[in-house]
């Protein structure tokens, strides 16, 4: 009898409560976390100054370091900055007219204005895009979709936004393990891009039919256990509601946020 006591505290321990990962930035609640880094977000679109926006941008490293995911953060927002820089700089030379040529491409001039207002709109989109990246980095779907349900969203809603989230990866996984059988069969998959196009068609297939496959079997299985039913659902984990230091947190920079926006209204702010 005591063994199976001490068998219910262990499932109970490792399978229906949160498991702290030990660290204060992964540990903080979902929807705290939400919070303060969309406000963040908002605060760096709002300000116009390029030292704020780039000092913003810099503590998104920071937080990620903190967080222990400054390689996949970093990769992804760093990669995604480039790109956007790129594309503006194009646009934005074509559209912006300025009188400091800094050099001329078949007659084609590329003047600092343009580069400013490129280099300016883009760290207005790395200000918000680094947010929402750096709480999905940092973040599992499947707490943030608990607290969500919690606080009054429909099961139905979370459930289609983790499935579509979850749908990514399975078919990342799927694609390479068909990749891994096609060039276990001989089929060349590395080389130039051409080669690299053959390689994706017979992949297609056979990935879409698993997309299908496990689509049926989620319905399946949503079924058995009477998922429409319009009743409280019950929950495997339980998320623990956010402590006072956390909720506090999240009213300073919520207050920053309304102070910038005041400012703003008012004109005090550029």
């Amino acid at each position: 009898m005591e063994k199976q006591v001490n068998l219910n505290d262990f499932y109970r321990k490792k399978y229906m409560t949160y498991q702290k990962k030990e660290n204060f930035v992964q540990d903080l609640n979902p929807l705290v976390k939400l919070n303060i880094l969309l406000a963040i977000g908002l605060i760096c679109v709002l300000l116009t100054d390029f030292k704020w926006r780039l000092a913003i941008c810099a503590l998104y490293y920071v937080i990620a370091f903190a967080g222990k995911k400054f390689r996949s953060f970093g990769l992804l927002f760093t990669g995604l900055a480039i790109s956007f820089l790129a594309f503006l700089s194009v646009i934005r030379q074509l559209s912006v007219e300025g009188s400091h040529v800094l050099f001329s491409i078949f007659g084609w001039k590329w003047t600092m204005e343009g580069w400013e207002s490129a280099l300016d709109m883009t760290m207005t989109l790395c200000g918000f895009s680094g947010a929402v990246i750096l709480f999905f980095t940092l973040t599992e779907m499947r707490d943030l979709m608990y607290a969500l349900e919690k606080k009054g969203v429909s099961h139905v809603t979370s459930y289609v936004i983790l499935a579509s989230m979850q749908t990514i990866t399975d078919l990342k996984k799927t694609s390479q393990t068909i990749m891994d059988s096609q060039r276990a069969r001989g089929v060349e998959t590395e080389g130039n891009l051409l080669v690299r196009v053959k390689a994706l068609v017979p992949v297609i297939s056979p990935l879409f039919l698993s997309a299908l496959t496990s689509a049926e079997e989620k319905a399946i299985s949503m079924d058995a256990r009477a998922f429409s039913v319009k009743r409280d659902h019950t929950f495997l984990r339980e998320l623990q509601p956010a402590p006072i230091y956390e909720v506090i947190l999240a009213v300073i920079v919520d207050l920053c946020l309304i102070a910038l926006i005041g400012m703003k209204i008012t004109g005090r702010l550029g």
